[in-house]
C-alpha cells in the first residue's frame, strides 16, 4: 500500500516523545506512519529536555496536542499533570500525555500494549498466573494491568526491597500477590506458572548473550513474553521457543501501546496493521 502525504502547513498538529536519549526510538516512524495512514494533518518529532517540567509547559504554551513519555521521566511526568488517569495513578507513572485546551491529562498505556500483545497471541490472561521478572516502571504498569485482566502475579527480582515493596503496593488490589528472589526461583514454582514476562532490559542489544532465566526452567507449558524489541528473537524467546513455548514479542508491545496512545490523541482508531510495519521495518534496517 501507498502511503499518503501530508504537507505540514501552519494548521498542522504536532506531537513527540519526551525522554533522554530518543534518538534510537521507534515511536516516530511508527505514529507519523498511522497519521499518514488516517490522512491526519500533523506530525511527530523526538525531543531530549531537560526537565519533564519544563516539556509539559512547552506542551501548554506551543499547543503540542500530545507526548510519548520515556525514560527518565515516567514518573516525574506524574505530579506536572493537571489530571491523571486513574490507572496511570495506581501503577504511579505516565507514558502518555494529552493536551485538551491546555489541561495536560495524563495516562500510561504500557500495560494496556503487554496485555493485548498477549491476547493477540491467544493467551488467556483470566486465571493465569504471572510471573513478572522485573521491579521497575514496565513491572509495575504491567503487573497492575494482568490483576486487572483477573490474572495472579509473582514479582521476580534480584534485590530484595524493590521486589517487596512492589508485591505490598500490587497486594492493596489483589491480596495474595507474592515476590521472590530470581535465585530461588526453581522447576517446583515453574510448575504452577502459566506466562513468563521479561520486563528487563537483560538481553538487550548490545547485550544479546544475556537471558534472566535459566533454559532449564522453561517448558512447553509456559507461554513466554520479552518486553525487550531489540533484537526481534531474544535469547529468551529463543530458549522458549526451543522448550517448545509460545512467544511474544517486545515490538508487538511497543506498537499496541502507541496504538492506544494514538486513539487517546485523536479519537479515531488506530490503524495497527501500518503502525506494526513501520516499527518493524525500523527494526530491520537496524539490525
Amino acid at each position: 500500500m501507498q502511503m499518503r502525504s501530508i504537507e505540514i502547513s501552519a494548521g498542522t498538529g504536532c506531537y513527540c516523545i519526551f525522554g533522554r536519549p530518543v534518538s534510537h526510538s521507534v515511536s516516530p516512524l511508527m505514529h507519523n506512519a498511522a497519521f499518514r495512514e488516517c490522512s491526519i494533518d500533523a506530525v511527530y518529532l523526538a525531543f531530549e529536555p531537560q526537565s519533564i517540567g519544563e516539556a509539559v509547559a512547552s506542551m501548554k504554551s506551543l499547543g503540542i496536542r500530545g507526548a510519548s513519555v520515556t525514560i527518565p521521566f515516567k514518573i516525574d511526568a506524574l505530579r506536572h499533570c493537571d489530571e491523571v488517569d486513574h490507572i496511570a495513578a495506581d501503577i504511579g507513572s505516565v507514558n502518555t500525555l494529552v493536551n485538551r485546551g491546555g489541561l495536560v491529562k495524563g495516562f500510561n498505556t504500557d500495560g494496556y500494549g503487554a496485555a493485548r500483545a498477549l491476547e493477540e497471541s491467544g493467551i488467556a490472561l483470566k486465571g493465569a498466573v504471572c510471573l513478572v521478572i522485573g521491579n521497575g516502571g514496565s513491572a509495575r504498569a504491567i503487573a497492575f494491568t494482568l490483576i486487572e485482566s483477573g490474572a495472579s502475579v509473582i514479582i521476580a527480582g534480584r534485590n530484595a526491597g524493590r521486589v517487596e515493596r512492589l508485591a505490598e503496593d500490587l497486594c492493596k488490589r489483589a491480596p495474595g500477590t507474592r515476590s521472590l528472589l530470581m535465585d530461588t526461583i526453581d522447576s517446583g514454582l515453574m510448575e504452577s506458572v502459566d506466562i513468563i514476562i521479561n520486563t528487563t532490559p537483560v538481553g538487550m542489544t548490545p547485550d544479546v548473550g544475556s537471558m534472566p532465566l535459566e533454559k532449564s526452567l522453561i517448558s512447553a507449558s509456559h507461554a513466554v513474553f520479552d518486553i525487550v524489541y531489540a533484537p526481534h528473537m531474544t535469547r529468551l524467546l529463543s530458549a522458549a521457543r526451543d522448550s517448545g513455548s509460545r512467544i511474544v514479542h517486545g515490538i508487538d508491545m511497543l506498537v499496541y501501546q502507541g496504538a492506544r496512545q494514538f486513539e487517546l490523541w485523536t479519537g479515531k482508531p488506530a490503524p495497527v496493521k501500518t503502525m506494526m510495519k513501520a516499527a518493524r521495518r525500523h527494526l530491520q534496517r537496524a539490525t
